[in-house]
């Protein structure tokens, strides 16, 4: 997409959106995704990201073959926009560009979210167990970009995301258009984003 006033709003709109995102991180809230979607001049983009126990079912870092089995199926399940998002047909949308990947944190993400590693903990102190946990947050990234015939038949999207990952609740989307703005909570019994 080129940069515009649309590109800026989405900016705008996405800066809540990751101190949100910061502070699920450092809460570890499991079942809760994000969704920002753009649209302009007929480019529609769409980037997700999902905790890595939401669609992997663990966010330990994958060292085991069945683990790395499951990361591997579960970026190649994420490339398939189908399983992801739906478009409505008369909107002729089609999929210019797909990246999906995981991300995981390391020691230095981990001091960014204000753990001190020179504390000491108790054996019985719980603060240790949620710390480790912390240390092993995972979450898989998604972007897709399509470029669309008919953009004034593009006022739905769909989300069997949910279908898809059974571990999946909600996904907090929003969302930027060339005629308005807006957000929008999606679960499992409503999982399709009206675009106003």
């Amino acid at each position: 997409m080129k940069p515009s006033i649309l590109a800026l709003a989405a900016t705008a709109l996405a800066l809540p959106a990751v101190a949100q995102e910061t502070r699920e991180m450092d809460a570890h809230v499991h079942g809760v995704s994000t969704a920002q979607i753009a649209l302009e001049h007929g480019a529609l983009e769409i980037n997700i990201t999902a905790p890595g126990m939401d669609i992997v079912g663990f966010e330990y870092a994958a060292n085991a073959k069945a683990d790395k089995d499951a990361v591997e199926a579960a970026i190649r399940q994420l490339s398939t926009p189908e399983n992801v998002v739906t478009l409505p047909d008369a909107a002729g949308c089609r999929l210019t560009e797909v990246l999906s990947h995981l991300h995981t944190g390391d020691a230095h993400e981990d001091d960014e979210h204000g753990h001190d590693h020179a504390e000491p903990m108790d054996d019985d102190d719980h603060g240790h167990a949620e710390h480790a946990d912390v240390a092993q947050h995972s979450e898989f990234h998604v972007r897709y970009i399509f470029a669309c015939e008919n953009e004034d038949a593009l006022t739905t999207i769909g989300f069997p995301f949910f279908a898809a990952f059974e571990n999946a609740r909600e996904i907090e989307a929003q969302y930027v258009t060339e005629t308005g703005a807006g957000v929008a909570d999606l679960t499992r019994d409503a999982s399709e984003l009206a675009l106003q």
